[in-house]
């Protein structure tokens, strides 16, 4: 007896699941396995995303550079679970994204085996399938870096293009060199902002300059985006690894728990309008750092005019 063909992990998701359902209905199952085998070579043959540590910093690299580390379908979820792991590993405190190869990422990937909403929907262009497909696949990557409580780094070791600026710009601090270009080019490929974009950049940058990068498919030097403030430290590109290493080495010396409850701070207080109640939610966090070690210690350190102890609790 043959043994039904499963989906690998990184795959196994409900847009992908849909999908197959819908071609092995309408008798396309051959069609379809031969994509799921496209998609397992992908990975087998450059990872497509790799994580590594050393001392307190773990990294994660997008790995499909004959595409430009284009957004293949494994990656999504497979960035996901690596951003999922690295917020669980109590002895990682600071993550670095970066890329393989000459670019960051090439944005979303469009190839004959790649998998995208339009293929979800099926043959009658339904609207709601797509809607689940971005909901469930495409955003969960940055959402979950987003949402990750430790400083995150993104060293852009080249360009980034499309739905991947999205992953750049959902990190707390970015790194790159003259060649780190950012290309905004959803309105180029026909599509909307839809990744986070058209909520981060205005944030960022102000919604007048946001406008007239999203509406014009702007690309930006990296030089151009370190002076809008999208970089925000710049190399020479031949010690722009380690340089980002340095800052990542400065982060893991400061306070853990200081760290990532002040970029929860951040992060909820974008979405106060009040001055007095932001106030009174900093009140609130704030008495939860005051009987760590860390704070403690830091304050017998200033006074004894020696370098604290950071055991990260």
């Amino acid at each position: 007896m043959t043994e039904p063909k499963a989906l690998p992990w990184y795959v196994d998701v409900p847009p992908i699941r849909r999908w197959l359902r819908e071609m092995e209905a309408s008798g396309a199952a051959a069609e379809a396995w031969t994509k799921v085998e496209a998609w397992r070579r992908m990975v087998d043959e450059s990872g497509v995303v790799k994580t590594s540590k050393a001392g307190r910093i773990g990294t994660i690299t997008l790995s499909y550079p004959r595409k430009g580390n284009a957004l293949v379908p494994p990656m999504y979820r497979m960035l996901e679970r690596a951003i999922q792991e690295m917020a669980e590993d109590d002895d990682v405190w600071v993550v670095v994204i970066t890329g393989e190869g000459k670019n960051f990422s090439s944005g979303g990937y469009v190839g004959s085996d790649g998998f995208y909403a339009g293929i979800d929907a099926g043959k009658t262009q339904r609207a709601e399938p797509m809607r689940r497909t971005f909901a469930e696949m495409f955003l969960a990557a940055q959402r979950a870096l987003f949402e990750l409580e430790k400083p995150t780094i993104v060293y852009l070791n080249g360009p980034v293009m499309g739905e991947a600026n999205d992953i750049a710009l959902a990190a707390d601090i970015r790194t790159g060199h003259a060649g780190s270009d950012f290309w905004f080019s959803f309105g180029y490929s026909g599509n909307t902002a839809y990744t986070g974009c058209a909520w981060m950049l205005p944030r960022m940058i102000g919604v007048a300059k946001a406008k007239q990068l999203l509406l014009t498919a702007a690309r930006l030097s990296g030089t151009e985006a370190y002076e809008l403030g999208l970089l925000s430290y710049f190399y020479e590109k031949a010690e722009a690894l380690d340089k980002t290493m340095e800052v990542a080495e400065r982060v893991v010396s400061l306070p853990p728990v200081t760290l990532r409850l002040i970029k929860k701070e951040v992060h909820r207080l974008l979405e106060i309008g009040s001055y007095v109640s932001s106030l009174d939610i900093t009140s609130m966090i704030e008495p939860i750092v005051q009987f760590t070690h860390d704070h403690l210690d830091a304050e017998e350190a200033i006074i004894a005019k020696r370098s604290p102890t950071v055991l990260g609790y």
